[in-house]
């Protein structure tokens, strides 16, 4: 049997009156299930402008708000400040898990209203794509390279088709 995948989505300063979070949640199942990982857990964290340019800030060294950062627990992300910044503030140490824990695979965290200023159509629409693409994240996927980025939309393509399938 299938070991099952777990979303958890959190609102921070933002309303979820608008929003369909079943369709966010089967967005990031899908992501997992396209990329054939199951049995672990991860979070969505909808936000505000001012949370994800703190967070691009202190974690990539860009102060400018972002539409979507993925913090994995599994992969590397690039920090492009100085690296001066850093030494104060990660020791290197592991986190251990008691074993009952779910494996974590990490978080998205997105920025609301950025996704409200670059959607082109629905907001529904451009918040799927953002949440597939955070995932892919997530799970290693980049897209610096031309082949990478192919890579890339092929799959937010399958997951969005599979994610509109299911709700």
């Amino acid at each position: 049997m299938e070991k099952e995948n777990v979303i958890n989505i959190f609102l921070d300063g933002v309303s979820s009156e608008i929003l369909n979070l079943g369709y966010i949640e089967s967005v990031a199942l899908s992501a997992l299930h396209i990329c054939s990982v199951a049995g672990v857990e991860a979070s969505i964290v909808l936000a505000d402008d001012d949370t994800l340019r703190g967070l691009n800030r202190d974690y990539r060294g860009i102060d400018e708000t972002t539409d979507v950062l993925s913090f994995s627990n599994d992969h590397e992300g690039e920090y492009y400040g100085d690296p001066a910044d850093l030494n104060d503030r990660f020791t290197g140490d592991s986190f251990v898990l008691p074993e009952t824990v779910t494996d974590q695979l990490g978080e998205v965290v997105i920025s609301l209203p950025q996704i409200e200023r670059q959607a082109n159509g629905l907001l529904i629409d451009e918040l799927g794509h953002i949440v597939a693409h955070g995932f892919l994240h997530l799970l290693g996927y980049d897209h610096e390279k031309h082949e990478e980025k192919a890579v890339m939309q092929r799959l937010e393509s399958d997951i969005l088709e599979r994610a509109e399938n299911i709700v």
